[in-house]
């Protein structure tokens, strides 16, 4: 008599692949965390393309793999009910606070560089754990690719910023005079017969030595270049970005030179695009240089690729991974219950999310909408903004104009801060005489706040009444840029942190006289003949 055949239970296969979903989930929160500042600072708007890149490299480097290593059963094995409700509490704590923190604009850098690093971290442990230590340092660099996309520091940028600016104008300068252009740096900006070409961050070339680190070490990847030449070609990479950055900048002042100051915004994004373009391909060229000259491996047919993915799943679904199943459900938790805290409170505040200024424009009063400068607003990338050209503004030479801009709360608008008229009117060649003084207009019956500036260069002077607020509030100007940009302890009523409050509005009025100073009055009658003000 044969004895039964016992049947093993069949394995339960779980219904959702909770490794990846996690590796997803936290790299979502991370890329969308870094998308605000790829959409409003032109300087990382590369951004974009690293998460492509990261994943293309990281897919490419798995089916070069012949193995992916063994795995840890122990660390993905079932654990204690008790264990996964303390690890899911934690995790939603700490997923919690950061995305809160974010939202309200605590340590802005500091939170956004931890959730990044979050994301690193627990990709490469799940990588060790459910593929092996082999995988997870073949996957080592397109993880940490990513960091490529993610803002610099301020408080680490602006040093580079301001000597990048400094150094490119003596150098364009320079440049001119070998060509037989009379030229002369006046702060940040180059004085031509045909007027000034200001330096400004975004021609600093910062944009194109961060665009050129990203590149350079990408085509190290895409070449599989060994360790020291890919250091050789990030060198290279960044010393192309500055030259081509000085090319881009002395091209502009040649522009200007030949046909005017006004016929730079014609031409700017063109030369940029062009400038950007021959340092990609300049990078790739030397990358395919320093490329070894060995034999390509045959490539995988599709049945191998099919077959490499289905060994991946089944790593990933090996085991039922509660732990993991707690932190997904923990921090997809933690993020809705901080955006329903910061919604309620910003509603509950009352946060400004329309401007409180008004231009008045209309065929009775004369005043005229002029087109804002690319670079100005490229610069400051308001949500909206204007420029607006009084019909007889009554000083002499008739040289006068309004701005207003007004930005929606956002994490950004704290270095909007940085440019004011004392900071940055002497970079393109003013000098301060005066100010700022504070005084108050009469707009629609309120007294509203402003400071007055007085500039001159040579013997045209400029008065400049300028505003700003934030969430309707009037903000005083005894701050440094230091501060806004956290090098510094910020006085208390700056008021930085929390993005309910950070909703800001500029205007300014800017009137110009030879040979005298303007009177004040003449500006204020400007600043209420172009606005009426309307809070709340």
């Amino acid at each position: 008599m044969n004895p039964p055949i016992t049947q093993e239970p069949a394995r339960r296969v779980p219904i959702f692949p909770w490794p990846a979903l996690v590796v997803i989930a936290v790299w979502s929160w991370a890329i969308w965390s870094c998308a605000e500042h790829w959409l409003g600072n032109p300087n990382y708007s590369y951004g974009w393309v690293v998460p492509l890149l990261a994943l293309g490299f990281a897919l490419r480097r798995y089916l070069q793999l012949d193995s992916t290593g063994a795995a840890n059963p122990t660390l993905a094995s079932r654990k204690p009910i008790a264990t996964q409700i303390f690890v899911g509490l934690v995790f939603a704590g700490a997923v919690f606070f950061l995305e809160y923190s974010r939202e309200q604009v605590w340590h802005p850098e500091i939170v956004l560089w931890s959730i990044c690093l979050l994301a690193i971290a627990s990709t490469i442990a799940i990588l060790a754990v459910y593929g092996g230590t082999r995988l997870a340092r073949a996957e080592l660099f397109p993880v940490l690719f990513f960091l490529t996309a993610v803002p610099w520091p301020p408080r680490f940028e602006q040093p580079i910023v301001s000597t990048l600016m400094r150094w490119v104008a003596e150098m364009t300068t320079e440049l001119l005079h070998w060509l037989g252009v009379e030229a002369q740096t006046s702060g940040a900006a180059i004085a031509l017969r045909s007027g000034l070409v200001g330096i400004t961050e975004a021609c600093s070339g910062v944009r194109s030595l961060q665009a050129g680190i990203m590149f350079g070490l990408a085509m190290g990847e895409w070449f599989l270049l060994r360790p020291l030449r890919r250091i050789v070609l990030l060198v290279v990479a960044m010393t192309l970005a500055i030259a081509t950055n000085l090319v881009r900048t002395l091209l502009l002042s040649l522009q200007a030179e030949r046909h005017g100051v006004e016929s730079v915004d014609r031409v700017h994004d063109l030369i940029g695009n062009v400038v950007i373009a021959t340092l990609i391909v300049g990078i790739w060229v030397v990358g395919k240089l320093l490329a070894p000259r060995v034999t390509k491996p045959a490539a995988l047919s599709i049945k191998q690729i099919a077959e490499r993915a289905r060994q991946l799943f089944a790593s990933f679904t090996s085991a039922t991974a509660p732990v993991l199943r707690a932190l997904a459900l923990s921090l997809i938790a933690g993020i809705i219950c901080a955006r329903s805290l910061s919604a309620y409170l910003e509603r509950r505040d009352q946060t400004q999310t329309v401007p409180f200024f008004i231009a008045k424009i209309d065929n009775t009063n004369g005043n005229k909408l002029q087109h804002v400068p690319q670079t100005i607003w490229n610069e400051l990338h308001p949500t909206s903004g204007e420029s607006i050209r009084p019909p007889n503004p009554k000083t002499g030479d008739g040289n006068a104009g309004l701005y207003h801009f007004f930005w929606k709360p956002s994490p950004w608008n704290r270095f909007v801060l940085v440019h004011r008229p004392d900071i940055c009117m002497p970079g393109v060649g003013w000098k301060l005489i005066g100010g700022p003084e504070p005084i108050d207009v009469s707009l629609d019956g309120q007294p509203i706040r402003f400071y007055a500036f007085q500039f001159q260069r040579e013997n045209l002077y400029a008065l400049e009444l300028w505003g700003v607020w934030r969430n309707g509030a009037p903000v005083s100007l005894d701050y440094q840029s230091a501060q806004v940009f956290g090098a510094a302890i910020p006085p208390p009523s700056l008021q930085l942190e929390g993005k309910r409050k950070s909703a800001t509005e500029i205007v300014a009025c800017t009137v110009m006289a030879n040979d005298a100073m303007p009177a004040n009055e003449i500006a204020v009658a400007l600043l209420q003949s172009v606005f009426e003000y309307r809070s709340r």
